[in-house]
C-alpha cells in the first residue's frame, strides 16, 4: 500500500532551538507560497508567537531564574498549538501530494529518522540554453532530497519569480527571459524532513 504523506503534527519532543528553526522555517516556506493561500492561522500571528517565544528563551538563558524558565515553558504551547493547527491546515489543502507538502516547509512521514534537512545547495552553474531568451540550470546533487526549487528574477530587482519545483539537479530550463538582460538564480532542496537554506545567488546575462 503507498504511503499516504502528511506533515507532522507533533512538535512537544522538540527541544527549544529544534522549535525555533522549525517554526521559522515553515513560516519562510508558506509566506507567498501559491499553494497555501489563506493559512489557518495566519502566518503573522504565527510569526508573534514565535518572537515571543524566542525573546523569552533569550531571557531564560541569560537570567536562569525559575521564573524566566517557566515563562519560557508557557510561551511555548501556544506556538506548538499553532504549527499543529497549521499543520492540519496544510495536510487539508495538500491532500498527501508529496512536493505540495514539501513546500510548505512542515517536516513529513515516510522517511527514517536518520534523515535530516538538506544542505544549502552548492555548485549552482547557469549556462546558455538552446535558444535565445533560455537559460540552463544546474546544481550539486544532494541525498535524500525529493526535490528542489528554484527561483529568478532580474539582478537588482526585489521580488523574486515564484517557486518552481524540479527532481533533477542538471539541465533545468529557465525560460522565457529577455535577452541580454543579466539574472540571478537561487535554489534549495526539499525532503521529508523540511527546508534547507536557499543556495548564493548564481548569475548571468541571457543571450
Amino acid at each position: 500500500m503507498a504511503t499516504k504523506f502528511k506533515a507532522l503534527i507533533g512538535f512537544t519532543r522538540m527541544k527549544d532551538d529544534e522549535l525555533m528553526v522549525t517554526a521559522a522555517t515553515i513560516i519562510g516556506a508558506m509566506t507567498d507560497n501559491v499553494h497555501f493561500e489563506q493559512p489557518t492561522p495566519a502566518l503573522a500571528a504565527v510569526q508573534e508567537l514565535l518572537d515571543d517565544f524566542s525573546a523569552k528563551l533569550t531571557a531564560a538563558r541569560r537570567r536562569g531564574s525559575p521564573e524566566e524558565t517557566a515563562l519560557k515553558n508557557e510561551s511555548r504551547l501556544p506556538l506548538e498549538a499553532a504549527l499543529r493547527q497549521l499543520a492540519y491546515y496544510v495536510n487539508g489543502v495538500a491532500e498527501g501530494h508529496l512536493s505540495t507538502l514539501l513546500s510548505s516547509g512542515f517536516p513529513t512521514n515516510g522517511t527514517s529518522g536518520s534523515v535530516q534537512v538538506p544542505l544549502k545547495v552548492e555548485g549552482v552553474k547557469l549556462s546558455d540554453g538552446r535558444q535565445s531568451g533560455q537559460v540552463r540550470l544546474d546544481f550539486d546533487k544532494q541525498r535524500n532530497v525529493l526535490l528542489y526549487e528554484y527561483q529568478y528574477r532580474l539582478q537588482g530587482e526585489a521580488e523574486w519569480s515564484e517557486r518552481f519545483t524540479t527532481s533533477s539537479s542538471r539541465a533545468n530550463i529557465i525560460a522565457p527571459l529577455t535577452a541580454a538582460e543579466r539574472y540571478e538564480v537561487r535554489v534549495r532542496a526539499l525532503n521529508t524532513q523540511g527546508t534547507g537554506d536557499w543556495s548564493d545567488n548564481a548569475t548571468m546575462v541571457v543571450r
